[in-house]
């Protein structure tokens, strides 16, 4: 039977797997690791989510086609797809013939969101306590029309991330986080020029990271790269519409 570590053991040395072998993953593993999911912390009990899982290769195959094309999604044993869900509250408003027009609001997007995420949280630690691999998957926010149709999405529901199961064909390094300086802050936030240093002694931690992995010899330092990503994200700027357009979020909360 697979010994489970340490919750910190598993958090601290977490990689993304992005290479797996072709062994299967039981559906009894699989509803273990998202009932272990549902118990994340959700605001007021609302559960706010949904988990779609494919693992025909076909359908992987088109889910993959809409997320980069990358071929960890193509390789992994499973393929998970967190949705930010409000259509079940959706239902129990129709239910009960009560109003619903709250579920427009920025408000109810954001406990979406955050619910969603708790839960893909949890999943990714449950899985690699059990030796599985992990890796989060932002390309699902690329095509979301397309996504959509194909998973059958309903009103009130967006495809958030996508998550790669599988196990690990090799043993992936943790990549070095920010120093705690950068994130930790006491009783008020930190001014630029300590965020500053804290920011360049990581440049120098990353860059020998990379350099000792071969990773990355055109730009190692993390500054840099994150202006790079930065200016990615105006690739994505139509999700806004087609999230007011699956009315979970109205272009104005007034």
């Amino acid at each position: 039977m697979t010994q489970h570590r340490s919750t910190i053991d598993v958090m601290e040395s977490h990689a993304s797997a992005r290479r797996f072998t072709e062994e299967a993953i039981s559906h009894d593993l699989l509803e273990t690791l998202i009932h272990a999911g549902t118990r994340a912390s959700t605001s007021s009990n609302m559960q706010c989510y949904s988990v779609i899982s494919v693992s025909v290769p076909d359908q992987k195959a088109k889910l993959a086609k809409l997320c980069a094309d990358q071929r960890h999604i193509h390789e992994s044993a499973a393929f998970l797809t967190f949705c930010a869900d409000m259509h079940k509250l959706d239902l129990c408003c129709r239910m009960h013939d009560a109003p619903n027009d709250a579920l427009h609001l920025t408000e109810s997007f954001i406990l979406a969101v955050v619910d969603t995420a708790l839960v893909m949280e949890n999943v990714a630690v449950a899985a690699e306590s059990v030796g599985l691999g992990v890796c989060m998957i932002g390309a699902m926010r690329d095509n979301p029309p397309e996504v959509a149709e194909l998973l059958g999405l309903p009103k009130h529901v967006f495809a958030l991330s996508g998550m790669c199961l599988g196990w690990p064909a090799k043993k992936f390094e943790p990549k070095p986080r920010l120093p705690l300086e950068a994130v930790w802050h006491h009783e008020r936030y930190r001014d630029d020029a300590d965020l500053t240093r804290s920011i360049a002694a990581y440049d120098g931690i990353l860059g020998a990271f990379y350099e000792g992995m071969g990773m990355r010899a055109d730009e190692q330092r993390w500054s840099k790269i994150m202006c790079e990503r930065v200016a990615g994200v105006a690739s994505r700027r139509e999700i806004g519409d087609f999230v007011v357009k699956q009315e979970l979020n109205g272009q104005q909360d007034g």
